[in-house]
């Protein structure tokens, strides 16, 4: 059996590993260090999917790589997100969280005139992207609830959604 001070060197130098691995695909050390605690509790759960075929550093690179790409792809999907800021009427509330759709605007926001600027800069685009918009963003349906109510495929609701999503960003700036 190992000794204390063995294992924490086993450890310190695994755990060194995973950072190293980690920084390659993230390069940012803040998010490595993210991404190494991921990767070291997915190694840990899945443990016993470990053959022994390969090297456990083999096996221990993959997991942190599947860690890190896993990490970048939540990162770009909160990068798609429309951020709230500078799309807010008096009181501090996303414009699309209060409204629904352009038939619904109060007044003091129809006179600010970003939902109308967001509006005729979707609209712009074609009939088929408004609807979807307004579901999105403005009723938070899922892409799913969205591709079944209007009989579309969840990839065209997708690809409508991010297309009017930006130009209603490209308007409002």
């Amino acid at each position: 059996m190992q000794s204390p001070a063995n294992l924490d060197d086993d450890l310190d130098r695994t755990r060194a590993y995973v950072r190293s691995v980690a920084m390659k695909y993230v390069r940012d050390e803040h998010d490595a260090e993210d991404v190494t605690q991921d990767a070291l509790l997915l190694a840990h759960r899945h443990r016993h999917s470990f053959r022994g075929d390969s090297r456990f550093s083999t096996w221990l690179y993959r997991v942190t790589a599947t860690a890190a790409l896993m990490y970048l792809r939540r990162q770009r999907r909160r990068a798609r997100e429309i951020p709230a800021s500078g799309t807010t009427d008096d009181e501090g509330t996303p414009l699309l969280e209060r409204h629904a759709a352009p038939s619904h605007l109060g007044d003091k926001v129809a006179a600010r005139g970003e939902l109308d600027v967001m509006s005729s800069a979707v609209s712009r685009l074609g009939a088929k992207y408004e609807p979807v918009f307004w579901k999105r963003y403005g009723e938070g349906r899922t892409e799913t609830e969205i591709a079944q109510e209007l009989g579309l495929s969840v990839a065209a609701v997708k690809t409508r959604a991010f297309r009017a999503r930006q130009a209603a960003l490209a308007a409002v700036r």
